[in-house]
């Protein structure tokens, strides 16, 4: 009787550790798949590479600003993967390459993770790679961070979302701070994609 109940025993704690074995597996394929998906994941690379930023970071920008629709368009005008006012993006492109964006030209994810990247990485430069401050300039614009930093509601050392003085600002500062963590987690074991560093076909 005895041997017969430490059979059963281990089956048991193998269905167990099966059924938390497929639990796990499902969870991260979710994860994967609805939480937190890597589309354009070269492109991503490439830019992040070029403009010396975190490609986690792009890629929460992305998620969080558009959930990986090109065809995006928000209420204010702004447009595709990273959601760039077209007066910005212009400004981007001519100061970037040198070159006039053309009509559409935001709809395409090269050209939009392209000038996305590159204003990212001035934003980030000018508050000297603050994560905060940048993110929260890419969303509520500088002005108004500038703004924050001149009253004391924010400070050049800023390290948490939660000191960001506006409420649509602060949710998106925590959101993508949060999904770039994520995507290192998911995705930091992967290898690297190719890059070739070429700027996107005007």
């Amino acid at each position: 009787m005895a041997k017969a109940t430490k059979h059963r025993y281990r089956l048991r704690t193998r269905r167990v550790v099966f059924f938390w074995l497929v639990l796990c597996g499902l969870g991260i394929l979710i994860l994967y798949r609805y939480v937190a998906p890597l589309p354009y994941r070269p492109l991503i690379w490439q830019e992040a590479q070029a403009n010396h930023l975190s490609p986690y970071l792009v890629a929460a920008v992305i998620r969080v600003e558009s959930s990986y629709r090109p065809d995006a368009v928000s209420d204010k005008g702004a447009v595709g993967l990273m959601q760039l006012i077209p007066s910005t993006a212009e400004w981007a492109s001519l100061k970037a390459d040198k070159k006039v964006l053309k009509k559409g030209e935001l709809l395409d994810p090269a050209t939009n993770i392209h000038l996305g990247s590159w204003y990212l990485s001035q934003l980030l430069k000018s508050y000297q790679g603050n994560e905060v401050l940048g993110l929260a300039a890419y969303n509520a614009g500088s002005r108004n961070v500038g703004s924050w930093l001149s009253r004391g509601l924010l400070t050049s050392s800023s390290q948490s979302a939660t000191e960001v003085p506006f409420p649509e600002t602060k949710n998106f500062v925590h959101r993508v701070l949060f999904l770039k963590t994520l995507y290192r987690a998911l995705y930091g074991f992967l290898p690297l994609p190719r890059v070739s560093f070429r700027t996107p076909a005007r």
